[in-house]
């Protein structure tokens, strides 16, 4: 069937409509997807965008044009790994350097302290944890390097990696609460 055709009947809600489109453009979208996120994201990471542009699509059904759609897709599948990387990457890179930003965004000598205070609590809680613990985290969060890529360097399995994470996100969260 053709994409006019299945765009109509997306348009009037059919999953079915939605499946054929997901299987027929899945491989498209999937590779643009892991192009994109190459080292930062992983497999998972891809899979759960690309899930979340047929979703748009499902809600933005009357968006694409006949003869528009992979275009569209590709649009908001590029959109989609831009905002995810966004967000990646407002981490700092360096944990020496640690800076925050508060909401409001102006620089005042209040708002400098509370930056250096909440800085200052963030290295603390990061230096308490064990230190296998704190290179996967350091890794992760601040250097950005898929889990995959962590557990092969430190011969671990990535199911530990991910269990460090977790744990070490538990550990940073209860240390802050108490901080600040």
């Amino acid at each position: 069937m053709r994409d006019a055709a299945l765009l109509e009947r997306l348009r009037r809600q059919d999953a079915d409509a939605l499946d054929a489109l997901t299987q027929r453009y899945r491989p498209y979208v999937f590779g643009l997807l892991l192009n994109m996120l190459r080292d930062v994201g992983v497999r998972e990471d891809a899979e759960e965008l690309c899930a979340d542009v047929f979703l748009s699509l499902w809600q933005h059904a009357a968006d694409p044009e006949p003869g528009q759609l992979k275009a569209w897709l590709g649009s908001v599948a590029r959109n989609k790994a831009k905002n995810w990387l966004r967000q990646r990457r407002e981490l700092p890179m360096d944990p020496d350097s640690l800076e925050l930003s508060l909401p409001d965004g102006s620089p005042g000598l209040e708002d400098e302290a509370i930056r250096a205070e909440l800085a200052a609590a963030v290295r603390k809680a990061v230096d308490s944890l064990r230190p296998k613990d704190r290179t996967v985290f350091l890794r992760y969060y601040f250097y950005l390097q898929p889990v995959e890529r962590i557990a092969r360097e430190l011969g671990l399995a990535p199911a530990s990696v991910r269990s460090r994470l977790s744990r070490g996100r538990a550990l940073l969260r209860k240390k802050l609460e108490k901080e600040v």
